[in-house]
Order: structure tokens, then C-alpha cells, then sequence
């Protein structure tokens, strides 16, 4: 089968659609289908028109990765096309209403129509019902990244005793940084010696700005660049805890990541993350921000807790999120496409 995977972003980055559309390409090729990428260059740019590599190309199917920006371009294309949706599709764009109603009309046209998690199988069933008996429950793999990269704590000078919080993904609200913010400060005070690191790149140079700004009266926060996915690995080995402060989330590649190589995870419990991370046996989920204070400290406290969650998340995640069963869902909606 010739698949043409469209991507939002350069699969050069580290950002959550990136690595899902690589982590496609590189399975369906496993299985020995021949597969092609389009979208966004390492400068932003597109290499060259959709029409122009379909025709091209020649695929027996068009997949693409995000609703809003590039299922928008397959509608009126004559052949099988597919869309897997983005965590802001699901929680977002979908409920916008500037965007909601191309989203919407995204998925009554595509022949089929991929979710990451149950919830959004709802969400879409219940905005958009004529999408219902196409839509497919496709979960995202946990895939254990490479970690002989340069690890944090050499390269910046955090000794190794040091409780080490690691809040990695793109710098835009939905994220929920700056509920971090206070973190250390106030685990400091309680006599902890812990430090947090917040990398991801920055999606909204708004928001990037007055969280570079804010860190700055914070002692113990640091903001880094987006990390080279070739040192994403090192970097979760070097976290006891892998924080995730999102308002929304599809399905986290950065906790399916932190899980997959055993790190503790506190994340907020909100859609998306609640069908990842089971409350108090896989990881720790919390309402606000005094929640996630107390969770870190106790892990801080019992290092040896810590390291339990860890183990028991990436078994966890082992059984439940295999790439062959990520592979299998998304081989099954291209045929009944």
C-alpha cells in the first residue's frame, strides 16, 4: 500500500504531531508499505503542492494528521483519505466557533475519522453525528526513546542528588506552564532541595515571553529551548518526576514518552490524561495547583515511591499501548476506508 502522510509540523521538531506522523511512517514501513510525508520543512514551509504530490506519488491513501491544518486541504480530493485528530481538534477547534464548522465538515467527508482515546470518540459522535460508524479508535503507542544523548543535570550543572522536575512540551496556554511556576519555591520552603525544567518550543511567543519573564523572579525554574529529540531521552532519565500541566490533552506524547522509560508522572487530571494515568497505581493526577504541590513533595519525600510509579507505568503502558497494536488499528480503518 503507497500512504501519503500529511503533517502539521517538521518532523524535525519535537512536538506532539511530529513524532505521531513519524511514528506512523516508521511502522507502516515496518509492515512494508511504501510511504511518503507532506507538510511543513524544518523552515516552516511546504515543499511543494498537495496536488502536485498526489499526483506524483500516486497513494492508494491520504492520511492526515490534524483537522484544522491539513484535513482543511483533502476536501474535494477524490480518492480515500483519512484524518487523525489533534488534541486541540478534540478539545478546541471542534467547539470553536470560528473553527468548529470546517473542523466539523473535516469529519463528515473523510471516509474515516481517527481518535486517539475514547473520550474523543464521544466528543466527536456528539458534535458531529453523521461521522458516527466511522469513526476508529486508534491509541497512541508509548515508544522508548533513545537516552545516550547529553543528559541535563551534566550539561547544566544539577547535582545529582537534586529532586529534579522535568515539564517538557510546546510553550502556548493550553499547556499550563505558568501553574508550575510556583512549585519549586513553595517545595523549597518546605525543605526540599528540588529544581524544575521547562523545555518545548515556543508555539505562542506571547505566552513564551511572560513565562521567560515570570521564571525570572523564580528561583530553581529554568526555561530551555526545545530540546533535539536525539537528547529527549537522556532528559527524561534525568527526571524524578515528569510533570504535564495541560488544561486539555488528546493523548500526551510526552507522558506515553516518560512512561514508556519508567520516570514517575504527575500529570493534570484532565480529559486525556485521566484515560493514560490511573490515579495513584501508574502515576498521580491532580484538580489544581495545591494538588500538585502536595504529589511532588511526597514523591520528593519517598524517592522510593517514585520509582515504584515508574516501574509500574511502564508495564502498564507496555500492555496497553504497543506500537504492532498502534500499527494494527490504523492498517484496519485504512482498509475500511
Amino acid at each position: 500500500m503507497k500512504v501519503l502522510l500529511l503533517t502539521p509540523a517538521p518532523i524535525e521538531t519535537c512536538l506532539g504531531p511530529a513524532a505521531t506522523v513519524t511514528r506512523y511512517r516508521e511502522g507502516l514501513q515496518r509492515c512494508g508499505h511504501l510511504c511518503e510525508l507532506f507538510g511543513g520543512t524544518s523552515e516552516g514551509e511546504l515543499k511543494q503542492s498537495l496536488a502536485g504530490t498526489v499526483g506524483r506519488f500516486k497513494p492508494d491513501i491520504v492520511h492526515a494528521h490534524d483537522a484544522a491544518l491539513m484535513g482543511i486541504q483533502l476536501l474535494g480530493l477524490r480518492m480515500p483519505w483519512v484524518v487523525s485528530l489533534s488534541g486541540e481538534d478534540i478539545h478546541s477547534r471542534m467547539v470553536d466557533p470560528r473553527h468548529g464548522p470546517m473542523v466539523c465538515e473535516v469529519l463528515r467527508r473523510a471516509h474515516r475519522v481517527l481518535a486517539p482515546s475514547k473520550e474523543a470518540v464521544q466528543l466527536v459522535e456528539q458534535c458531529v453525528p453523521e461521522a458516527i460508524g466511522k469513526i476508529d479508535f486508534v491509541p497512541r503507542a508509548a515508544v522508548r526513546l533513545l537516552v545516550d544523548g547529553t543528559d541535563l543535570r551534566r550539561s547544566l550543572g544539577i547535582p545529582r542528588q537534586r529532586f529534579l522536575v522535568f515539564l517538557p512540551g510546546g510553550l502556548r496556554p493550553i499547556k499550563g506552564q505558568l501553574r508550575a511556576l510556583p512549585l519549586v519555591r513553595r517545595l523549597r520552603a518546605a525543605g526540599a532541595d528540588v529544581e524544575l525544567i521547562i523545555a518545548g518550543p515556543e508555539q505562542d511567543p506571547a505566552y513564551a515571553a511572560s513565562l521567560r519573564a515570570q521564571t525570572a523572579n523564580e528561583p530553581g525554574v529554568r526555561v530551555l529551548p526545545a530540546l533535539a529529540k536525539d537528547r529527549m531521552g537522556a532528559a527524561y532519565l534525568d527526571a524524578d518526576v515528569v510533570l504535564n500541566t495541560s488544561f486539555s490533552e488528546g493523548c500526551a506524547p510526552t507522558l506515553l514518552e516518560a512512561g514508556a522509560l519508567g520516570r514517575a508522572v504527575v500529570a493534570a487530571a484532565v480529559p486525556g490524561n485521566t484515560e493514560l494515568i490511573r490515579h495513584k497505581e501508574t502515576g498521580l493526577l491532580f484538580a489544581d495547583e495545591d494538588e500538585m504541590v502536595r504529589q511532588v513533595l511526597a514523591l520528593c519525600r519517598n524517592r522510593s515511591a517514585a520509582g515504584a510509579l515508574g516501574v509500574r507505568i511502564r508495564e502498564d503502558f507496555q500492555r496497553r499501548f504497543p506500537v504492532e497494536q498502534e500499527i494494527a488499528t490504523l492498517l484496519s480503518a485504512y482498509a475500511a476506508a
